[in-house]
């Protein structure tokens, strides 16, 4: 298995590869990063799949903000204009909007004009077949062998979040990157030693679309890679305990991705408790307006007195200067002080192979 972590600034853009139990290989795309994540880099890993004539097999978008969904509507735009194959075989997103048959029919005659979080309900209405919800209803998903446990989100939040669309109205482009981030998290916290931070302290993130990002375990020959999106801590933790983890009993995994590009509204002490993993991936550049990732978060992970004394990992999908000034103020001696080392990608993704 391997697992493709792709620069989409302050979003997130990943592929899942594997060789499947039909000796295949098989491709899962995890959200699409912005507009010129995809003109930049999905574009040209797509063609890739092409021409070696594989398929997307499935492709999540864990929920309709800009910096998750901007490149899969490039990627249909594309597609409409005849200039390239659709070559995703099942997709797996939560309309922000039930679509009855008559709202199908409406959809259908609507021009192009419509507003872009949209597009996606649209394209996948006319051209595949009908899905169910994915929430934590569903206990899993195999495909070729990839067993996919969902976490997030419950359906009563997308009982919600259509509640909050039933009229047809979508933030514009502008709102959609608002809403994705609470005011809190806009100041920089980096001046801030490790030792500094009230690790117990918790302010939950408080946006429903966030709130609706679907996370999920993915599992495929022993290895786990878990997948947060910009889900809330206090849902999936509640979904891993109904699952059986508890502190006594963590999770075991290879990989997690950090919620909300290590947001402190989305990743709490008690989250790491159940966790035994030493890789932490943050899918974030340090250049964007909202100052993440937030170094809270490291100091939740790092000073969690339930962490395991093997050695972290944090892997950075950027290497800019902002995000190597994070652990400055700690001294020189702050890795070994912690039991951490810090990888930063200078590639257009970062890669695993499990």
């Amino acid at each position: 298995m391997e697992l493709y972590c792709y620069q989409a600034e302050c979003g997130d853009a990943i592929r899942i590869s594997f060789v499947g139990n039909d000796k295949k290989r098989h491709n899962i795309f995890l959200d699409s990063g912005y507009k010129r994540t995809y003109n930049k880099i999905l574009k040209e890993e797509i063609n890739t799949l092409i021409k070696r004539e594989e398929k997307i097999d499935l492709w999540i978008l864990s929920h309709i903000h800009n910096d998750h969904i901007g490149g899969v509507i490039e990627y249909i735009k594309a597609i409409n204009n005849g200039e390239l194959d659709d070559i995703t075989k099942e997709w797996f997103y939560n309309l922000p909007q039930e679509i009855s048959k008559k709202r199908q029919n409406d959809i259908i005659s609507l021009p192009m004009s419509i507003a872009q979080s949209d597009i996606i309900s649209e394209y996948l209405t006319q051209n595949k077949d009908g899905q169910n919800d994915i929430t934590t209803d569903i206990n899993t998903y195999n495909i070729y062998g990839m067993k996919i446990s969902i976490l997030s989100p419950t359906p009563l939040v997308i009982e919600d979040l259509r509640n909050k669309y039933r009229k047809n109205i979508f933030p514009k482009k502008n709102e959609v990157d608002e809403v994705s981030f609470p005011i809190s998290v806009f100041s920089n916290d980096y001046n801030k030693k490790l030792e500094e931070f009230n690790i117990e302290e918790y302010n939950e993130d408080n946006s429903l679309e966030n709130k609706s990002s679907i996370a999920a375990l993915f599992e495929f020959q022993n290895k786990k890679i878990l997948w947060l999106a910009d889900s809330h801590s206090s849902i999936v933790l509640n979904s891993l305990k109904q699952k059986g983890y508890s502190i006594k009993n963590p999770l075991i995994c290879d990989y997690v991705i950090l919620s909300h590009h290590a947001s402190k509204g989305n990743n709490n002490i008690e989250f790491f408790s159940v966790l035994k993993c030493f890789n932490y991936i943050i899918s974030s550049s340090g250049n964007n307006k909202y100052n993440l990732p937030n170094k809270e978060v490291f100091a939740r992970l790092l000073r969690n007195t339930n962490r395991e004394k093997k050695k972290y990992s944090l892997y950075f999908t950027y290497a800019d200067d902002i995000l190597k000034n994070i652990f400055q103020v700690d001294g020189t001696d702050c890795e070994e002080k912690w039991n951490f080392r810090v990888v930063y990608s200078q590639e257009k993704y970062i890669y695993f192979q499990l």
